[in-house]
C-alpha cells in the first residue's frame, strides 16, 4: 500500500532536523474540552506533511546559509486523556497509551522522580496537547509560537510547557554524535528495510501482512497516525565526566593506559565521533563513512563492544538476543539547554521524542526489558549504565586485557527523567474532524468495555505483555 506523504505528519517518516524546534505543552482548562477540540481542528492545514517537508527541505536549509526565509514547520500530538474526552469512539489496545504516561513512568519506564515536580506534563499540569515548532530561523519559530499560544487561551487551553531547543552539531551533552543508527524505513529511505506500519497506523508491519491499527476505530481516525513519545531528560554531563575520569584511574591496573575518554565511549558503545569501539583503538578515529555498517556477531566474546553498552542494548543487531524480532523506533529527539563548557552550572538535557505504532511493544519494551534489565537483551549483558534506571546498584561487564571486569555506577545515574507525555499524532485530516459526531452503535462500546478491562486486568497482574 502506498503511503499517504499528504497525510501523515512531516516529523514522523522524514524528521524535522532543523536547527532549533520550540516545544510547547498546552493543559486543557476544566469544562473546555470541546472549545480546545474544535481549535485542533482548525489547525489542521497547517500541520506540515511529508510530502510538505519533501517540497520544502531546500527551503529550510538555505535559512542557514544566508536565506532570509521564516519558514516553519508544526508538528502535533494530543494527549491520551484528553483524546478520550472529545472522541469516545476512539479506543486503543496499547496498555501504555491506554494507561498514560504518569502511570507507566514508575512501574514499566522506571522513572522514580517526584511526578509533582516534573517540568512538563505533571500532575497538575497534565500534557493535553504538544506543539513542536521546526525551523532553522529562531525569530520565526518564537513568533509562530507565540501566535498560536494567543489562539490556544482563548479556546481553554493554558500554555504548561515552553522550551527551545537547539541542535549542537549532531551531538547531544555527553558529547556524542546523536541519531546515528536511525532505522530505514521502505518505500522512504534509500536501501530501506523496516516497513511503514511500525510508524505509522494503517500500513503493514511485515511485507504481506494486514494493515496494523492499534484500536477501535470506527469512523476510520487512525489511519496515517503514529503514537509519539516525549520524555524529557536533564544531563548531568559533570557527574558523567567526573565519575568515567575517577573509574579510568582505578582500572589502569587492568587496562594500562586507559583514558576517560575511552571509559566514556566503552559505555556507550561508541566513540564521540560514531565510529564502534574495536581492539586496540585508544582514541577517537574520527568519523568513517560507514560508522553503522557494522554487525555483532563478529564480536561475540564482547571483547569490542560490551553488551551492555548503550548502542547495542538498545540494538543488538544480530549479536545475541532474548527475542528474534526487534522492533525499532524513530527518534526524532533534540537537546536543550546550553552546552556543558559554556555553562557548567546551567541545565541541560535531550527532549526525546519517538514515533511508533507500539508504546508498549517498542518503546516500553525496549527500555523496561532491555535498558533497565541486567539480563537482557543478552543473558550477562549488565545495565546499561548511560540509560538504563535500577532501584539499586548497576553495573556492566567489561572486557580488559586482563580479564572481566565489572564496571560499578556507584549508585550515580546521570540522566534524570523531568517528564514528558504519551501523546497520538494524527494524520492532517483526522485533526480536522475532531468535532464530528461520535460513532453510532453499540459495539464499538462493547469492544472498547473489553479492552479496558484487559489492560486494567493485565497491569494490575503485572503482565503487561511488553515482549513483541
Amino acid at each position: 500500500m502506498e503511503l499517504d506523504l499528504r497525510e501523515i505528519q512531516g516529523n514522523v517518516l522524514a524528521g524535522f532536523n532543523t536547527n532549533m524546534q520550540v516545544l510547547i505543552g498546552l493543559s486543557v482548562d476544566a469544562g473546555r474540552a470541546s472549545d480546545a477540540a474544535a481549535w485542533l481542528a482548525g489547525l489542521a492545514p497547517s500541520i506540515t506533511s511529508m510530502a510538505d517537508i519533501r517540497e520544502e527541505r531546500g527551503i529550510m536549509k538555505a535559512q542557514l546559509t544566508g536565506g532570509t526565509g521564516e519558514r516553519v514547520w508544526l508538528g502535533i500530538g494530543i494527549g491520551s486523556d484528553f483524546l478520550a474526552q472529545i472522541r469516545e469512539d476512539l479506543f486503543f489496545f496499547d496498555a501504555g497509551f491506554t494507561l498514560g504516561f504518569r502511570k507507566r513512568a514508575r512501574p514499566v519506564l522506571g522513572d522514580r522522580t517526584d511526578q509533582n515536580a516534573w517540568r512538563v506534563g505533571s500532575p497538575d499540569n497534565p500534557l493535553d496537547v504538544l506543539l513542536i515548532f521546526g525551523s532553522n530561523n529562531e525569530g520565526a519559530a518564537d513568533g509562530r509560537a507565540d501566535e498560536l499560544l494567543a489562539q490556544a487561551a482563548a479556546a481553554g487551553l493554558r500554555n504548561s510547557y515552553r522550551e527551545t531547543a537547539r541542535r549542537i552539531d549532531d551531538l547531544e551533552h555527553f558529547g556524542f554524535r546523536d541519531g546515528v543508527s536511525q532505522p530505514l524505513v521502505r518505500g522512504i529511505d534509500t536501501g530501506g528495510v523496516i516497513d511503514a506500519g511500525n510508524f505509522v497506523f494503517g500500513y503493514a508491519r511485515k511485507a504481506g501482512e494486514n494493515p496494523y491499527l492499534p484500536g477501535g476505530d470506527p469512523k476510520g481516525y487512525l489511519r496515517n497516525g503514529s503514537f509519539l513519545v516525549f520524555r524529557r531528560l536533564a544531563q548531568d554531563v559533570g557527574a558523567f565526566r567526573d565519575f568515567c575520569h575517577r573509574k579510568a584511574k582505578a582500572l589502569a591496573q587492568h587496562f594500562p593506559g586507559l583514558t576517560a575518554a575511552h571509559l566514556e565511549a566503552l559505555i556507550v558503545g561508541r566513540w564521540p565521533k560514531g565510529a564502534l569501539t574495536l581492539i586496540g583503538v585508544t582514541t577517537d578515529p574520527g568519523q568513517r563513512p560507514n560508522d553503522n555498517a557494522f554487525d555483532f556477531p563478529s564480536d561475540p566474546l564482547w571483547a569490542e563492544c560490551p553488551l551492555g553498552a548503550h548502542i547495542r542494548k538498545v540494538n543488538p543487531r544480530s549479536g545475541p538476543k532474548d527475542v528474534v524480532d526487534v522492533l525499532r523506533i524513530l527518534r526524532r529527539g533534540i537537546p536543550f539547554g546550553p552546552p556543558f563548557d559554556s555553562d557548567p552550572p546551567a541545565e541541560r538535557g535531550l527532549a526525546f521524542i519517538s514515533y511508533q505504532t507500539s508504546i508498549q511493544e517498542q518503546l516500553e519494551f525496549l527500555t523496561s526489558a532491555w535498558m533497565n534489565s541486567p539480563a537482557a537483551p543478552a543473558g550477562s549483558a549488565g545495565h546499561d549504565l548511560l540509560v538504563g534506571r535500577n532501584n539499586g546498584p548497576r553495573s556492566m561487564p567489561i572486557a580488559f586485557p586482563s580479564g572481566t571486569v565489572e564496571l560499578s555506577d556507584d549508585g550515580q545515574q546521570w540522566i534524570t527523567p523531568t517528564g514528558g507525555g504519551y501523546l497520538f499524532a494524527p494524520g492532517k485530516t483526522t485533526l480536522g474532524r475532531l468535532t464530528e459526531p461520535v460513532a453510532a452503535g453499540v459495539g464499538w462500546r462493547a469492544s472498547k468495555l473489553l479492552s479496558k478491562a484487559s489492560i486494567f486486568v493485565n497491569s494490575t497482574l503485572g503482565i503487561g505483555g511488553l515482549k513483541p
